[in-house]
């Protein structure tokens, strides 16, 4: 049988194409065509361990995909210690989950993230002078927009899943509702706005020079961003084995800084639990300076 060629990726959303070459591959599973292309496919949704064990069975024998099949490995593993996630990862984990989402991340996973930034906002005394501005980056399905949305002149979201953002239409709280990158809306949007809030969005970014210096570019002078990290006592970043990255404090405190942010509070918490466990987090608190 011919299998569908790896390019149907790029033509049709990820999940299905994803979903089409698995087929392929299981009716024909010593198609070298077939686990060559499904192993594209995963890799461009930022699934290296799954490429890599398709591409190395393909490496280890002979035929025209062997050399093909070496170089996707080195880009495969290449990825695995990259300073963030793929959009094409993000939107295609987000689109699956969007169904469901609301309930499996508060029934489930116990997710807070959001009322702890709105009770660190309170701490802080952000919002008393007269409602905001507030951008929502990585908004979802809108939880943490409802858990700021009294604070808000204007609430604008911001999110790379096409389905998580319809969700967040139907809440009926949002100005404006964006499907894009976070650290690209950031750097080329130009309004600008009083607070910014990033409830367990930021854990698919390891490195965050970009996202920081972003970031104070859009706020207003005096300006605010709040957001949730997952935290590591290691020095700087690194992903973790849930495939989230983590950060240290020393690393947020520093990185914020470089980019013109003062530190103005960092707050250990759990925004969710993960197999029962407590995820160990901070929220943390910048003002443009």
């Amino acid at each position: 049988m011919k299998a569908p060629a790896a390019k149907s990726a790029h033509q049709k959303d990820l999940p299905a194409a994803i979903a089409e070459l698995h087929r392929a591959f299981q009716r024909a599973p010593l198609s070298c065509a077939a686990a060559f292309a499904l192993a594209c496919a995963w890799l461009e949704a930022g699934e290296p361990d799954r490429a890599i064990d398709l591409l190395r069975g393909l490496t280890s024998g002979k035929g025209m995909y062997r050399n093909r099949a070496a170089a996707k490995l080195r880009d495969a593993e290449k990825m695995k210690g990259m300073a963030r996630f793929p959009e094409a990862y993000v939107r295609h984990l987000f689109d699956q989950f969007s169904a469901t989402y609301d309930h499996a991340m508060v029934h489930d996973l116990g997710y807070r993230a959001p009322q702890i930034l709105r009770s660190f906002a309170e701490m802080l005394m952000i919002g008393v002078d007269g409602p905001l501005d507030i951008l929502d980056l990585g908004c979802g399905t809108g939880l943490a927009g409802e858990a700021f949305k009294s604070l808000a002149r204007r609430l604008d979201g911001i999110d790379l899943s096409p389905l998580m953002i319809e969700r967040a239409k139907g809440r009926g709280i949002y100005r404006e509702l964006t499907v894009a990158d976070i650290e690209s809306f950031l750097e080329n949007s130009r309004r600008k706005y009083d607070l910014l809030i990033a409830a367990d969005a930021i854990v698919y970014l390891g490195d965050l020079a970009r996202l920081f210096r972003a970031a104070r570019a859009k706020l207003k002078p005096e300006g605010s961003f709040l957001f949730t990290a997952e935290t590591q006592a290691d020095p700087g970043f690194s992903l973790g084995p849930k495939r989230r990255y983590r950060q240290s404090n020393d690393y947020l405190r520093a990185s914020a800084e470089s980019a013109g942010f003062a530190c103005i509070g960092i707050l250990d918490c759990s925004p969710r639990s993960d197999a029962g466990e407590p995820v160990e987090a901070v929220a943390v608190a910048l003002r443009r300076v």
